[in-house]
């Protein structure tokens, strides 16, 4: 697998290579030039989508503890999609860190159900505003005729991959990770309490999507948003690049860029789809080639911006828990009780079956 991942990045940082000596260094550093300050504003309006994201999944935990406020799960967010952004995990690292993060506050097998949860709703948002936007810029889409099948193609992975992520969730997923842990002899997974937390996520999984489907649509809707932020963001490097600016050649860079993102979703730090994909795309429409790759070199810019962000959150968070482990046990503050042991309530569980 390892290897596989390598040779994905080759490729990539390979083909932008090409992308760089095809368009020219000073071309795209004359384009950078004329954003300027435009760069600050698409950064500050990535901070209302990731707000977004955060209240996406903040709708997904039931009686949330009241210690756990807004500005921790934004950090543990933030935190997550680092994660995701530079390595090829397709989220499941992020979802790992993001659960881990808050774990103080929320105990473990409803962090790791919730962000799986939140998971979904971000992939049903993000179905949505693909449909809605390639609908709303149907008459620039009908001239794509030379890209429709690789745009059916990536629709088709979109679907395949939320609907896969639903069915693996109705399947007790956590449960049979423990118990591949077990075989596997893992001592800091291989354990009773590990277990009775993964039967306790999966039954969360179970109950969410059984009796709370009006925070699911909340939550979907929260990451609808988000993602209809990625449109604003194009329209207006655009016009921060000198290039006339239309709603539907924003709508249907963004929908047709997140397609080719889920087709080399394996590649990490969208080496391929994001400054190729804009070049791309935009060049099809009539721009200039260099703009493409400079609307989506500026969105590369901002996103490392955002996970250096992620990964001081990640290094705080770090640096907290080093000191707390520092501590003697009477200096340490008393624990929660979403902190307690999930093996205190083990006695409520059925046994594994195994």
């Amino acid at each position: 697998m390892r290897r596989l991942e390598t040779i994905f990045i080759v490729i990539g940082l390979l083909f932008y290579g090409w992308l760089l000596r095809d368009l020219g260094l000073g071309s795209i550093y004359a384009d950078l030039r004329l954003v300027g300050w435009g760069l600050g504003v698409t950064i500050s309006l990535e901070a209302l989508a990731r707000l977004a994201n955060t209240l996406g999944w903040r709708a997904t935990i039931d009686n949330c503890p009241r210690q756990l406020t807004l500005p921790k799960l934004f950090a543990a967010r933030i935190a997550g999609e680092a994660i995701d952004y530079t390595t090829p995990s397709a989220q499941l690292g992020g979802q790992v860190v993001m659960a881990l993060m808050v774990r103080q506050r929320l105990p473990i097998a409803a962090g790791l159900a919730t962000v799986v949860i939140a998971t979904f709703a971000e992939a049903l948002g993000q179905i949505g505003f693909i449909c809605g936007a390639l609908l709303l810029s149907m008459r620039l889409a009908a001239s794509f005729q030379k890209l429709f099948w690789p745009m059916v193609g990536g629709l088709l992975i979109t679907l395949g991959l939320a609907a896969g992520l639903f069915y693996v969730q109705k399947q007790r997923p956590f449960f049979h990770l423990w118990k591949a842990a077990a075989r596997l002899d893992l001592p800091a997974l291989a354990t009773i309490e590990v277990g009775h937390a993964s039967q306790e996520a999966d039954q969360m999984l179970l109950d969410f999507y059984r009796h709370d489907r009006l925070r699911l649509l909340f939550s979907c809707l929260c990451y609808l948003f988000a993602w209809s932020l990625g449109p604003v963001e194009i329209y207006l490097l655009l016009g921060f690049l000198g290039q006339k600016a239309t709603v539907e050649v924003a709508l249907l860079t963004e929908a047709l860029g997140l397609l080719i993102e889920r087709a080399t979703f394996m590649i990490p730090a969208k080496l391929v789809s994001q400054e190729g994909g804009k070049a791309l795309i935009l060049g099809m429409l009539g721009y200039p080639p260099g703009i493409g790759f400079t609307v989506g070199l500026l969105r590369r810019i901002k996103e490392l911006v955002w996970v250096l962000f992620g990964l001081c959150s990640l290094g705080i968070y770090r640096l907290a828990e080093a000191r707390d482990a520092a501590r003697g046990p009477g200096d340490r503050r008393a624990p929660l009780e979403a902190e307690q042991p999930l093996a205190r309530s083990a006695g409520k569980l059925e046994g594994f079956g195994l």
